[in-house]
């Protein structure tokens, strides 16, 4: 879990992160399913852990522009994003694809063989659906968040190789301003012309490329020390803050905190201390596969729970399914996901001076 070109408290990042989210879908995400219903639901740590998505998107922020300067040109930026990801979705989705009978109690419902197909192209499934007119259910909801990281690798890799670093910054601001104005302009002035425009930022995932834009800001305070980078990186992701959820100022004060938390851990060494806890690096190591997995099959086991132990205290009732499914995430990160992607390289043509997979960082 530890090299000397690692970051380890990204990886305490990382499993806050995973926490948090994990928290938000067992406590306060489905009330209507759980047999506690909305108990828990109002409590902050429980209802504003979706912004545990911030932190992430930050993470990679911060790794992509880092990820971007060792690339020899799109193609190999594109494979080393690819071939990251591609394993631990591959092993998810078949698991929750075969094991979804099991679970009748899935928030998502039963899921059918196209269901895959998003998962597994990184497409959002709402392409799908405009485009091909499907009816299909999504595989897990929380995919959401690796259409947008995808959409974000399109476009930074896009600029980066066209134009360099600073282009891409200045991208990626405009992309935040754009969709910012367009959310702005279709709640203030509701009509064709400016809902269509926030739909369009929307689907293109720009409504959160202010948190990429922040990380990458944070990756060069980080690699030049210099505080004006740091100021302009808290800056960005105050920008964003208010944005999170459409206009809705409800999150802002959780959004910023979340801020808070990333900047600290670049400026404070024993917030980094804290972070390179070990249940938060084991959190991290397993946060990918985790994230990908937890969601359905944590709430139905939640249910199955609450039957078979209608006497256990409600705020316990979650614990053994976490246990589970985290788990399952180890097992996933620590064989399934190495062995697999080792099997894809020795098949798969790496594009010319590709980074050898056994020195790409899990960063």
């Amino acid at each position: 879990m530890s090299s000397p070109q690692r970051i380890e408290y990204l990886d305490g990042i990382r499993g806050l992160a995973i926490l948090l989210v994990l928290l938000y879908h067992a406590y306060a995400r489905w009330p209507q399913l759980v047999p506690f219903g909305d108990a828990w639901a109002a409590v902050p740590v429980f209802a504003w852990g979706w912004l545990g998505v911030q932190l992430f998107f930050l993470v990679s922020g911060f790794v992509i522009l880092m990820t971007l300067e060792t690339c020899h040109g799109l193609k190999d930026f594109l494979y080393r994003r690819w071939i990251r990801l591609f394993p631990a979705m591959l092993l998810a989705s078949l698991l929750l694809y075969l094991s979804a009978p099991l679970f009748p109690e899935r928030p998502a419902g039963q899921p059918s063989p196209g269901s895959l197909l998003p998962g597994l192209t990184f497409i959002d499934i709402k392409w799908f659906q405009f485009v091909l007119g499907w009816p299909e259910r999504p595989l897990e909801g929380a995919f959401w968040s690796l259409y947008v990281e995808f959409k974000f690798y399109v476009f930074a890799g896009l600029v980066y190789f066209w134009r360099g670093r600073n282009a891409l910054l200045l991208a990626l601001l405009a992309a935040h301003a754009l969709s910012a104005a367009s959310i702005t302009a279709a709640e203030i002035f509701p009509g064709r012309y400016t809902l269509a425009a926030a739909k369009a930022c929307s689907a293109l995932g720009l409504t959160h490329f202010g948190w990429f834009a922040a990380g990458a800001l944070f990756w060069l305070y980080h690699k030049h020390r210099d505080v004006r980078w740091f100021a302009a990186a808290v800056l960005m992701a105050a920008l964003s803050a208010p944005f999170v959820r459409k206009l809705d100022l409800a999150p802002l004060l959780p959004a910023l905190l979340v801020t808070a938390v990333f900047a600290l851990a670049l400026a404070s060494t024993r917030v980094q201390a804290l972070l390179r806890q070990r249940v938060l690096l084991f959190l991290g190591f397993v946060s990918y596969p985790l994230y990908l997995v937890h969601e359905n099959m944590l709430v139905a086991l939640t249910v199955k729970a609450g039957a078979l132990w209608p006497a256990m205290p409600a705020l316990l009732l979650p614990l053994m399914p976490a246990a589970c499914v985290i788990v399952i995430a180890w097992l996933l990160a620590r064989f399934g996901e190495p062995a697999l992607r080792a099997l894809i390289v020795r098949h798969l043509p790496r594009p010319a001076r590709a980074m050898p997979a056994a020195q790409e960082p899990r960063h």
